[in-house]
This record gives C-alpha cells, structure tokens and sequence, in this order.
C-alpha cells in the first residue's frame, strides 16, 4: 500500500507541474520553482525506483519504460543535488567565472526578474559541469547558454521529456502496484483502523540514505536497468 501511495504522490506533483509549465511557460521566479520542483521529484522517483524493482520480474514494461528516460532521471538527480539540494560554493564560484555580468548586477537582486536571471545563470552553470571525465557533455552536446534561444529550447524539451515519462512510467506503475492492494469501500469502514490511529507513537524519522543497501533489492532483480 505504500508504494501504492508515494507513486500516485509523485505522479500527482508532476501531473501539477506539468500542467502548470504548459499555462504559464518558463519565464520567470514562479516557473524556475517549478523546475526546480521538477529536479526534486524525478530525484524522489528515481531513489523510489530503486524499491520497486522486484516488480520488474512479473511486469518487465516497467523495467522498459523506465530505462527510456533513465538517463536523463540521473541528469535531474544531478541538478537537484547541485543546483537546489545543498548550498554548493563551488557552483556559484564558477557561475560568477561563467557569467561575469552577475559582477555588475548585484545591486538589483531585490528584483524578482532580476533574481530569475541570477538562477538561470546558475542553473546553466550547474547543466555545464555534467560532463564525463574527457569533458564531453553527458546529456547536452554542447555548453548551455539559457540565454540563447535554441539552448533554452534545448533545455525545455529536455524537461517536458522527463516530466511527461516520469508521469507515464508511475501510470504504468501505479497499476502494478494497486493489482495488490486491497482498495478499502469508504461506506464500509472499520472501526479497528481508528484504534490502531489511536495508538499510534510518533518517532524521529531517520535517514535511510545513510545505509546504501537500504533501498537495495537483490540482483536478480536488477533487470536490463
């Protein structure tokens, strides 16, 4: 039940995401948060990814929907984890390296269109230092300059992408999972559930990330992922 639950959660966000981009496009400080919503949620599906694979071996069109976008989930994982995660020096050292009118307009960061430029430069900064150990680009086949139209269409595709799959793949998954959960008539409730709410001792949730092999599952399942 609760994968059943955080998947139509995820799903939910970027249902929402989604639809919001395509009202109001990518313009200004309330689309960036949307992308940067964007970044956070892929990086949830793909850590959750991880727990559902066991499914994989009675239902491998998941497995296959999955691996289509695979590498562009870890690119948003990426910028999650640099561009809105951690506070991160050395991306903004080299944001300033890479766009030096930043230098020159620090006195309007009270500006909310100003402070979208601010992100966007980052943003493409955090997109440049994806690269293999050769310095290629791992997703992008060139340097990204969000201010340069046909980069920043670039980058739009590549977002509407990985919401749209994401949104397909936790569809597809969603009904797998719900195949085994027993969906509960609201006319007929239970009172038992109510005591066991009654009951219930709340504790401090620990960070399961610290054990890799927490979300791990066996090899066998690890199918052409």
């Amino acid at each position: 039940m609760k994968q059943f639950i955080i998947s139509q959660l995820l799903k939910a966000d970027l249902v929402e995401i989604d639809r919001q981009l395509e009202e109001t496009g990518f313009k200004d400080m309330s689309s960036m948060l949307l992308v940067k919503q964007v970044f956070l949620t892929i990086a949830n599906v793909v850590d959750f990814e991880l727990t559902v694979r066991p499914l994989y071996k009675e239902n491998r069109e998941l497995s296959t929907e999955y691996k289509k976008a695979s590498k562009e989930y870890e690119f948003a994982k990426y910028l999650r984890n640099k561009f809105i995660g951690h506070v991160k020096h050395e991306l903004t050292e080299k944001a300033i390296e890479w766009k030096p009118e930043l230098r020159y307009l620090l006195k309007r960061t009270d500006e909310r269109d100003m402070m979208f430029m601010f992100n966007l430069f980052i943003l493409e900064t955090a997109i440049n230092t994806y690269v293999n150990a050769d310095g290629s680009h791992k997703v992008f086949e060139s340097e990204t300059d969000l201010i340069y139209p046909p980069d920043l269409k670039r980058f739009l595709v590549y977002i509407t992408f990985v919401v749209k799959s994401a949104i397909k793949y936790l569809t597809k998954l969603g009904e797998a999972l719900g195949k085994n959960v027993e969906m509960l008539d609201p006319s007929e409730q239970k009172f038992e559930h109510w005591l066991a709410a009654g009951e219930a001792d709340f504790e401090f949730i620990k960070n399961s990330y610290n054990n890799p092999n927490a979300h791990r599952p066996p090899k066998d399942y690890l199918l052409d992922v």
